[in-house]
């Protein structure tokens, strides 16, 4: 997996434009991307389902969601889209060494790497369900509007999680902690 410089800079904060980053910095950036790029390991699950509404509640095959926000999202969209990716447990970890040695600039860039690198992830998914199956909305994650985290125990079994590693805390928190989960209205039939 590659990760941008530029997409790790404004992750980082930084306007790329304005903002001067200096050669000891690049050279941080550079060497921690490398790093990144090899203790990486992409793992994410998809599911579909056509929508079914009884009363107020969404059904997806056996997963029932009850929320304003999502039934408006998928308002005109006859199927959803669930997808949970990760980029794996050993950035986690690294991370963590990085901050136990008080290394807090070098651990700082490698979590901002982790973030780019799983939304490449979850960016590619949401465009291959585009191209393969047409219009689609924004994504909508647990914990967004209505849709509370306490949802995202029923919802990760549903995408079939176990699959990718990704487990939660007793509070909702993913593990590893650069995961995302998300569901998507898609509008044309799947085919």
């Amino acid at each position: 997996m590659k990760i941008n410089y530029d997409d790790v800079l404004v992750r980082m904060g930084a306007n790329k434009y304005l903002t001067k980053i200096d050669d000891k910095m690049k050279g941080l950036i550079l060497e921690t991307i490398s790093l990144a790029e090899k203790i990486l390991q992409p793992k994410y699950a998809v599911s579909f389902a056509k929508k079914n509404i009884v009363g107020d509640v969404i059904y997806l095959d056996d997963f029932a969601i009850l929320s304003k926000d999502i039934f408006k999202l998928l308002d005109g969209y006859d199927t959803v889209c669930g997808l949970v990716a990760t980029v794996g447990l050993p950035i986690d970890t690294k991370i963590a060494d990085l901050l136990e040695k008080k290394d807090i600039l070098q651990a700082f860039v490698l979590d901002s790497i982790g973030s780019v690198a799983v939304e490449d992830v979850v960016e590619s998914i949401c465009n291959d369900v585009k191209q393969k199956y047409g219009e689609t909305t924004f994504r909508f994650s647990p914990g967004y509007g209505d849709w509370g985290l306490k949802n995202q125990p029923a919802f990760l079994h549903w995408l079939g999680a176990e699959k990718t590693g990704v487990i939660l805390s007793s509070s909702y928190q993913m593990i590893p902690r650069k995961s995302v989960s998300a569901l998507l209205g898609v509008r044309n039939s799947l085919k």
